[in-house]
């Protein structure tokens, strides 16, 4: 898995690479500057031009180090500066004096007309903004706001070095005003801009170049976030022997279902099915029994009594004899909130001591009866979108502030939680956290959250530990969307697809 970097950690990395490991900052700065060179060149082949925006700090010595190469390679370039000269730093005033031996026009922005410039070149040019570092917080100032709000009217490809110059680093948030970037060429981990949605989306396709630090000073920094990859799943994935037979692999239970949503607990009880659980029951009103079958004959539905159209009170004694011999129970799909269903929800859970999933109205009925909160198991996985969690937390930033809610939520009720949508979160109670990389806006369908439910409680029956089935589960089930886009296109991706869909990747072969 791939690790997520603070700015407090990367400056952390640098400090330990100078000063104990006796690698001058002058020479990172020039490893960092000539490998986004050649990877502007790479990623704009034949491309004659470029505008580089520089601000004082490292990441505009980056910058002038780019302009510095890209000269030297026979490239068309112009640099503007942020500031005046005299207030460019340490290596990054070094690397200004050197690009003053080159035919390379420095102006100044207070000094410049953006228009002319661009009308300058012989081609438009590729704009790189090293503007702004990991070492910028808060909202943008003085020449450095004046410099973007030029540009932005500009129809130019924007490469943003480190970050787009506004974003903030350590968080997921976009502000007012910032620069978008077509592609962000990071150093050595990416940051949390990086990977949490709304700002990865302004970052574009980002891609993240070795400097040079060491692996053992990146392992001396105490990381917590990571993006997983595929070959976590193959590492992670539960072998199984020849000699293995259904109840190998668990018996899941799937308690939901309503009159008027009986399709969900049955897309529910499907993936749990498609993601490997050698058995799965559905604990269901007698309304929702006929969806269920017809979806999958492999169901099995218990009695739920003399219960009709929702689970209360009196379908309580049949749940009971249902969790028995469960390896793990999946919980909220198509319930409802009606107060006979918040009755046996807070009298069943307390009876639950194996690996549980909470979703969709069991997470209404959590938000709306706090006393809920108690009767949960330890590390109980909860699978929010955002509207589920502002009614968990009373936040009204959720997309905001995803990140910093999803883990707040995680440690201070001791859950894992599964933050959806794009670059959907897992949050651990040890606050450890993972940001999913895989799926596509066609998930954005009716049933998309059941099947993940579903797929979490079949790899918890098999066994996976809480922290590894949301992982995964989420991964996979990411997986499954883009292998289903690739059959159906985006529009035509269905929860019963995403169902279908589910692959664990094996060990690839010579």
């Amino acid at each position: 898995m791939h690790p997520i970097a603070t700015a407090a950690q990367i400056r952390e990395a640098d400090r330990i690479q100078i000063t104990e490991k006796y690698v001058p900052g002058l020479l990172l700065m020039e490893q960092a500057g000539r490998m986004a060179a050649d990877k502007l060149c790479t990623l704009y082949p034949g491309q004659g031009a470029f505008l580089i925006l520089a601000g004082p700090g490292n990441n505009g010595g980056d910058g002038l180090v780019i302009a510095r190469y890209l000269c030297l390679w026979g490239r068309e370039v112009q640099v503007i500066l942020s500031h005046e000269p005299g207030r460019f730093e340490g290596d990054a005033r070094i690397m200004h004096q050197i690009l003053s031996e080159l035919p390379v026009p420095l102006t100044l922005f207070e000094e410049a007309d953006i228009q002319d410039i661009v009308a300058e070149f012989r081609e438009p040019p590729v704009l790189v903004d090293a503007l702004l570092g990991t070492g910028s917080q808060g909202p943008l100032r003085g020449s450095v706001l004046a410099l973007i709000q030029a540009v932005s009217a500009l129809t130019l490809p924007v490469v943003a070095i480190d970050l787009p110059s506004g974003l903030d680093a350590d968080t997921g948030d976009v502000p007012e005003l910032f620069l978008p970037a077509t592609h962000t060429l990071t150093f050595q981990l990416a940051k949390v801009c990086h990977c949490v949605t709304p700002a990865a989306t302004a970052c574009g396709t980002v891609t993240v170049l070795d400097i040079g630090i060491w692996p053992e000073v990146i392992r001396q920094l105490g990381i917590q976030r990571f993006v997983p990859e595929r070959a976590d799943m193959v590492r992670w994935r539960l072998k199984r022997e020849a000699t293995s037979h259904k109840g190998t692999f668990g018996h899941a239970l799937a308690i939901g279902g309503s009159r008027y949503m009986p399709g969900a607990i049955a897309l529910t009880g499907y993936a749990c099915l498609q993601a490997g659980a050698g058995l799965v029951s559905v604990f269901t009103p007698e309304a929702c029994r006929t969806p269920v079958f017809a979806l999958a004959p492999e169901l099995m539905c218990p009695p739920a009594g003399a219960v009709f159209d929702w689970l209360g009170p009196d379908a309580l004694e049949d749940a009971e004899r249902a969790l028995a011999g469960k390896a793990a129970v999946m919980i909220g799909p198509g319930m409802g909130t009606h107060p006979e269903t918040y009755a046996f929800l807070a009298r069943l859970l307390p009876r639950i001591q194996v690996p549980l999933v909470v979703d969709a109205d069991a997470l209404n009925l959590l938000a709306a009866h706090p006393d809920l909160w108690l009767l949960l198991p330890s590390h109980t996985i909860l699978t929010p979108h955002p509207g589920e969690m502002a009614r968990l937390t009373g936040l009204t930033h959720v997309q905001e502030r995803r990140l910093e809610t999803a883990e707040r939520l995680a440690q201070d009720r001791q859950v894992i939680v599964i933050l959806k949508g794009a670059g959907t979160l897992i949050a651990c109670p040890d606050g450890t956290t993972f940001v999913n990389p895989t799926g596509n806006p066609g998930m954005a369908t009716a049933g998309s959250g059941d099947v993940l439910t579903g797929i979490l409680g079949g790899l918890l029956a098999q066994g996976y530990s809480p922290q590894i089935a949301a992982v995964m589960g989420v991964y996979l089930h990411g997986l499954a969307g883009d292998l289903a886009a690739g059959h159906l296109g985006q529009e035509g991706v269905t929860a019963r697809a995403l169902a279908a869909h589910f692959r664990i990747p094996e060990r690839e072969t010579a």
